[in-house]
């Protein structure tokens, strides 16, 4: 007898979350065979303290991290998940000194979304079933419930450019891939224009990515090696085909495609392709749900689902054996997708930010190497005497600060730098205690 498990979407729909998402911007595919949860750090990270990990191991923070997004070397805001299934948003404004806590909510098992513009104006939503969204205008003093969905509404994904306008998808129906639609405002939320889906009934959308008012990029999955691109802020959308990088894409299966904009005009898209499940036989795949990128495939009699994680927009923090995904291809564009070559990062691990479309850094295991052709070829590996960082969580705020997250044993750290990357500094992030807040010492 074969049993029917629900589908990923619709777990999510009635329970906790598998994942915690993550927005990094890192060109590199990695795939994981799920056995349990995995938690998911969100974009960017401040820092300062020592060099290096510290001697002695740091005692656990008692929570999880869920996002965390600085404006500047000294103001940010972290996103904890605490033992309870609590979040709670912590500001600092002297890059780690010091840690005041904000808002605090019940996550109901709710992925994460963290988007700050400026040390006031700031976006931050609890996303999947039974969405909410919180704005700030003073720098999380206080915060304002923006709107209030339908009881069956399933947010996919938000992407904000400004405080006012945004984007998000919604899933609807009950089928294994429900259809989307893509939702903006130009009111910070307060209301909602609805632009219908966005690709075709025959393909699939997970994620929307804004740069700017106007140019968005999608994840989806569809029969061919194609991104999607809006440049009208997404009343229409138009199938961008993707070359393949030796010889021609396979004719048939299905293709994963991840575009995510970089800076500027500067685009990187991972593409994974499964060729079609025949039978029993062990061959092939099929997508069903992202993030992460979850396929099924077949051992010779059950089914069996594997995870698969796109590092450019996604990461995972676990014990779970990792391999590279297969059939998976990695691409840059220079000029808004007209164009587009072969992204090479250093290796697999590691964390990638970009200071224009052109000039990218690469840090992973204790090293640094630089890119000025878009990630096509990087420069030597230089020895830094850091962590390891956690890949996507590299970020460069001008050509002095730049900023990663990093684990000393169970507690999340940040590490930054002041001086264009040949000094880094960490802090510890501050422990919570239940119905306690105590600053990291």
């Amino acid at each position: 007898m074969e049993v029917h498990e629900p589908e990923p979407w619709q777990e999510a729909a009635s329970g906790p979350a598998h994942a915690r998402r993550a927005l990094a911007l890192i060109a590199v595919s990695v795939v994981a065979i799920t056995a349990t949860a995995i938690a998911y750090l969100h974009p960017a990270l401040p820092g300062p303290s020592t060099t290096g990990a510290p001697a002695i191991p740091a005692p656990p923070a008692g929570f999880q991290l869920a996002a965390v997004d600085f404006v500047d070397p000294r103001t940010g805001w972290v996103v904890g998940i605490l033992d309870s299934g609590d979040f709670t948003i912590l500001h600092t404004a002297d890059a780690g000194g010091h840690w005041t806590r904000q808002l605090s909510h019940p996550t109901g098992g709710h992925d994460t979304f963290l988007r700050f513009f400026d040390r006031h104006d700031g976006m931050f939503a609890l996303i999947g079933a039974r969405p909410l969204i919180y704005r700030t205008v003073d720098g999380g003093s206080t915060w304002q419930q923006q709107v209030s969905f339908s009881a069956g509404a399933f947010v996919q994904s938000m992407s904000f450019v400004t405080p006012d306008d945004g984007w998000m998808l919604i899933a609807t129906g009950a089928d294994s891939l429900p259809l989307s639609n893509l939702y903006r405002t130009e009111d910070g939320g307060n209301t909602w224009s609805d632009l219908g889906s966005p690709i075709p009934a025959s393909d699939q959308v997970f994620a929307v990515h804004f740069s700017d008012r106007s140019a968005g990029w999608l994840d989806s999955e569809s029969g061919s090696a194609s991104a999607y691109r809006s440049v009208d802020g997404g009343t229409s959308w138009q199938r961008v085909a993707l070359p393949a990088p030796a010889g021609r894409w396979p004719a048939t299966g299905q293709f994963f495609v991840s575009a995510w904009p970089t800076t500027g005009t500067g685009v990187v898209a991972t593409v994974v392709n499964f060729s079609p499940t025949v039978g029993r036989s062990g061959q092939g795949a099929t997508i069903v749900w992202y993030p992460p990128l979850t396929v099924r495939a077949y051992d010779g009699g059950s089914a069996v689902s594997y995870t698969y994680r796109i590092l450019n927009n996604s990461l995972a923090i676990g014990p779970l054996a990792q391999s590279e995904a297969p059939n998976a291809v990695d691409l840059g564009s220079l000029d808004g997708g007209a164009s587009w070559g072969v992204i090479a990062p250093p290796v697999a691990a590691g964390a990638i930010a970009y200071t224009n479309e052109r000039n990218w850094w690469w840090i992973g295991s204790g090293e640094w190497s630089k890119s000025s052709d878009g990630g096509a070829t990087w420069t030597p590996h230089r020895r830094l005497g850091v962590p390891q960082p956690v890949a996507g969580s590299l970020q460069i705020l001008d050509a002095k600060h730049a900023l990663f997250a990093a684990m000393a044993g169970a507690r999340p750290v940040l590490e930054s730098t002041a001086d264009g990357g040949v000094n880094w500094r960490m802090v510890l992030l501050p422990v919570i205690n239940t119905g306690d807040f105590n600053p990291a010492g």
